[in-house]
């Protein structure tokens, strides 16, 4: 959708999702941005990003907060297009609008729009033709710890799992009875939104650790192997390397499965349960 607007930093060609619209995506499902615009700055020298509400990997609090946009070609002398995006964390209804400064001008940003001319996003619960549904997904994060979705925590046996901790409130797991699996389950609530409680993410680690101590592999579950699961697995990091900042954790859970967010206060949390030394 063309949209433009002239001021002293660049004329905007072209916005996608545009100001004033109304975007419907499911959770998870990505929210991709262009951003198209003419400019006599090199395109180097140009820093554009989204700024919203929604929750993302990046952002566990709902504060209003920025996602970067990468400079990706030019279609003509001074003419750049700028791309990226997110995928929202949590069911709900959110805003969005872009912002443009350059490197050196840390504080001067330029707005697409006026204030409260934002656009409108509704993130509704996960649909079933995700691709984490339509079979199993589970990385290690740690030695004999692993992350992953329902599908792989209910094929424990066959992938050689010995422990699976199941951390979605909505789903039961059942092995029989010549298995030598062992189970179990800590309900919690979908969606980054949701805070976790002290005493389930103490009860998570302190379960975790014993099987590994034990010699055990352990699958950490919820229904994507993103959200819930990923969030202990993030705590279980930050309690097992008490030399890592929560930034560092975090940084290092993405280098194994990018998708995994944290649900909201966690780095709270875990600050106050396993503090640092200054």
């Amino acid at each position: 959708m063309s949209y433009s607007s002239t001021n002293s930093l660049v004329q905007f060609q072209e916005i996608y999702p545009s100001l004033g619209s109304q975007l419907t995506l499911y959770m998870l499902e990505s929210f991709a941005a262009t951003v198209k615009l003419k400019s006599p700055y090199p395109a180097a020298e140009i820093q554009v990003q989204i700024w919203t509400n929604t929750l993302n990997k990046f952002n566990s609090e709902g504060l209003w907060s920025a996602i970067d946009l990468e400079y990706t070609n030019r279609d003509e002398t001074d003419t750049y297009m700028f791309q990226g995006g997110f995928l929202p964390t949590s069911p709900g209804n959110y805003q969005f609008t872009y912002r443009i400064r350059l490197n050196n001008q840390e504080n001067k940003w330029q707005w697409a729009g006026g204030f409260g001319e934002n656009g409108y996003l509704k993130v509704e619960a996960p649909s079933a033709a995700m691709t984490w549904t339509q079979g199993p997904n589970h990385v290690e994060f740690l030695p004999r710890v692993y992350v992953g979705n329902l599908i792989a925590a209910s094929q424990a046996e066959q992938l050689k799992i010995d422990a699976v901790l199941n951390l979605a409130s909505e789903f039961n797991l059942a092995f029989s009875a010549s298995s030598n699996v062992l189970y179990k389950k800590i309900s919690l609530i979908d969606g980054a939104q949701n805070f976790i409680p002290d005493h389930a993410l103490l009860e998570s680690i302190n379960w975790i650790e014993s099987q590994v101590k034990q010699g055990k592999k352990v699958l950490i579950n919820c229904r994507a192997g993103i959200g819930r699961s990923g969030s202990i697995s993030i705590g279980y990091c930050f309690y097992k390397n008490r030399h890592w900042t929560y930034q560092e954790t975090l940084d290092y859970i993405w280098s194994k499965k990018a998708d995994i967010y944290p649900h909201k206060h966690l780095q709270e949390t875990l600050e106050r349960l396993f503090p640092r030394s200054e």
